[in-house]
């Protein structure tokens, strides 16, 4: 474990002084956008199981938790009732202490809360009622708050609050961090030392670097309050997938039928062997028949854990192919792929068909039947054995008069300059293209993240518009992430092909990237080199995200400001727009001339279920920070922790069950890039 220099330590208060100041705003405009917040009851909003660990030794009676010459440990009580006080309705939380009954005994650890539903009045009132006399066995509690967690599956997280170095050591307590990162329990420890000297700091950083967590030091109990709800808060969160649940067949001809919308399944295991054993999952969908003309956009998104036993060499892939009735390939498979250190980004593929032509003698569609399958596998050994959940999204686009289209592009434009000016507004992106922040033409917005995390948005881009980003760096020199990377995707998650680099590194304040679209949206590009990536006009997604294996484990997340410029004006689609979401196959196109929301009108809803598909893409830009229209992966805005969470950007942790991508298929790859493209 690296010794951390005092010097270091001085820079990081500074940094989380200055943070908290710059948070203010975002707590204002959280806290107004309350009534705005909604569930979609079809989103599979789920929370992750946590255990908070607090010291109640009796070093927690000591009056400097603020100039008031308030106690530690009153000032842990206010923390922990706060954080109860804004739990969502369905967590499953649980709370552990030590030190809270006897002096000298080494085994003074108890479960207040297990983990499971909190009635909240009485879980605050136990607190109340415990007292700071005892010692601090930190090992021993991380087992015993594990074993709490015993019979949960999936990932679950410890949040562990101390204020000095473990005094009972049996076991020791990063020996008892490493017992656990070894059993493959998908379990994660953050630490939060408060006022906390070198050794103690080292003690609890080496708990969170070994099991994957992160750590930051607070020196009040103002920023104890803050740094626990948020920690917190991003411990309740797992990927929100959305779509209607899907069996896909086992062979070709025991497809299930699918009608435009997003869907979910689940791809049950990987390869043995990478690229070798050939034993993974492939599942099949029917998606036709098409009409003359159509053309099917498909995708999967494949959706792993983020677990830290992972081998670093380990890769996931999902390709995605449309074959015809006959097995013959229909398009060129599009496939990513992710070592298991870049868990931070979506894992998506996708792929388009030809056009169907009725008469055509020769390819995909000689039958003349326009029938059409989606073929989707699961590649690589990552995680080999376990389920992965995938959401599949199929868009139709209707066939369209030629005569209707101008030429396509011949040349790139020039890159363009985002100008805009300004003070940033503090947002909170979204966590997956489900739940993507809505952003708009003309604002910039400020945010954050960590190693691991990735932040999503999304903005409408029409025919003949164009759009233009420009991101900031704060002041990051201590950041855990040592640089991000901004890629694009259209509406039907296929990544954009841009303008200018997209990665910004570690840096203080003003560094700068600007991306732009090749050319603007136009159908006329459909087949063209330039612009094809981007011919089809709706919400366009922005990714922010870091990759593990650049970071530090010190729990600062990497600040940044993201400019949005959508130029040119919009135009009315060339025939009848795509269909994102049906309640049956169209079998004629939409009358000529419709606007993307019309279109989604008339289709309606996606087919029946219990879990519905997601959000179309004709829904309104939000003009606050929280979506109004969609789910939130942050499932406390609507429970009242929206003030609190506020202040997430001051030293949090990593997200789980994310995904990365890297295009395999392009020739202008980027390897920094979503889609690999530059």
């Amino acid at each position: 474990m690296a010794y951390i220099c005092n010097c270091k330590h001085h820079r990081r208060k500074e940094s989380l002084m200055l943070r908290r100041h710059l948070l203010a705003p975002l707590l204002a405009v959280l806290l107004a956008a309350v009534p705005l917040a909604a569930t979609h009851a079809d989103e599979q909003t789920t929370t992750e199981p946590v255990v908070v660990v607090m010291d109640y030794s009796s070093s927690m009676l000591e009056k400097d938790a603020d100039a008031k010459g308030t106690k530690r440990i009153d000032a842990a009580k206010t923390a922990a009732k706060s954080l109860i006080a804004s739990s969502p309705e369905d967590a499953t939380m649980g709370l552990v202490v030590y030190g809270s009954k006897s002096p000298g005994k080494c085994d003074d650890i108890t479960t207040v809360q297990k983990p499971g539903a909190v009635d909240k009045k009485k879980l605050s009132k136990k607190i109340d009622e415990l007292k700071a006399v005892g010692e601090t066995p930190i090992g021993a509690s991380l087992l015993h708050a594990a074993k709490d967690l015993e019979g949960i599956e999936g990932p679950k997280s410890i949040i562990l609050v101390s204020d000095g170095e473990e005094n009972c050591d049996k076991p020791p307590a990063c020996e008892a961090a490493k017992d656990l990162a070894g059993q493959g329990i998908a379990l994660t420890v953050h630490t939060i030392g408060f006022k906390v000297n070198d050794k103690a700091r080292q003690q609890l950083e080496c708990i969170s670097e070994t099991t994957g967590g992160s750590y930051v030091d607070v020196d009040d109990a103002q920023s104890l309050e803050e740094e626990l709800t948020s920690r917190t808060l991003r411990a309740f969160q797992g990927y929100s997938t959305a779509g209607t649940p899907i069996e896909g067949g086992a062979r070709l001809h025991e497809a299930p039928l699918m009608v435009p919308g997003q869907y979910l399944d689940e791809l049950e295991k990987g390869e043995t062997d990478s690229w070798n054993s050939n034993d993974g999952t492939t599942k099949y969908y029917k998606i036709g028949p098409l009409q003359p003309g159509q053309y099917a956009h498909f995708s999967a998104t494949m959706i792993p854990e983020q677990k830290i036993d992972a081998d670093d060499d380990d890769p996931a892939k999902v390709i995605v192919e449309l074959v015809n009735g006959q097995g013959s390939q229909c398009s060129s498979g599009d496939s990513y792929t992710v070592g298991s250190d870049e868990l931070g980004r979506p894992l998506a593929a996708y792929t388009r068909s030809p056009e169907f032509v009725q008469d055509s003698s020769y390819g995909c569609f000689a039958d003349g039947t326009g029938e059409l399958f989606a073929k989707v596998t699961r590649e690589g050994s990552l995680f080999h054995e376990d389920p992965m959940a995938v959401e599949l999204r199929y868009v139709l686009e209707p066939a369209v008069d030629a005569a209707l289209l101008g030429a396509p592009a011949s040349e790139e434009d020039k890159p363009q300059s985002v100008t805009l000016t300004g003070t940033p507004e503090p947002v909170l992106g979204g966590s997956s293209f489900n739940d993507a922040l809505p952003v708009k033409s003309g604002t910039i917005y400020a945010d954050s993240v960590l190693s691991s995390e990735a932040r999503y948005y999304k903005v409408h881009v029409g025919n003949g518009q164009k759009l233009n980003l420009r991101l900031t760096s704060g002041n990051n020199e201590d950041a855990s992430a040592q640089a991000v990377t901004m890629g694009v995707y259209s509406p039907v998650r296929d990544g954009v092909d841009m303008l200018g680099t997209g990665r910004l590194h570690e840096s203080t304040s003003g560094e700068t990237i600007t991306r732009s679209m090749r050319t603007a949206v136009d159908q006329s590009n459909y087949d063209s080199y330039i612009g094809r990536s981007n011919y089809l006009a709706g919400d366009y997604y922005v990714v922010i995200y870091s990759d593990t294996w650049m970071q530090k484990a010190n729990g600062v997340p990497y600040d940044y400001e993201l400019a949005v410029d959508v130029t040119g004006t919009e135009k009315e689609f060339a025939g009848a727009a795509p269909i994102f979401e049906a309640s049956e196959m169209p079998s004629a196109s939409p009358e000529a001339g419709a606007t993307e929301s019309e279109t989604a009108t008339e289709a309606e809803a996606a087919p029946a279920s219990s879990a519905a598909p997601s959000p179309s893409e004709s829904e309104p830009q939000a003009e606050t920070a929280p979506a109004a229209s969609s789910a939130p992966l942050w499932p406390w805005f609507t429970g009242g922790l929206v003030g609190t969470a506020a202040l997430l950007g001051a030293g949090t942790f990593l997200f789980r069950n994310r995904a990365t991508t890297a295009h395999e298929h392009s020739d202008d790859i980027d390897p920094t890039v979503p889609g690999g493209r530059p």
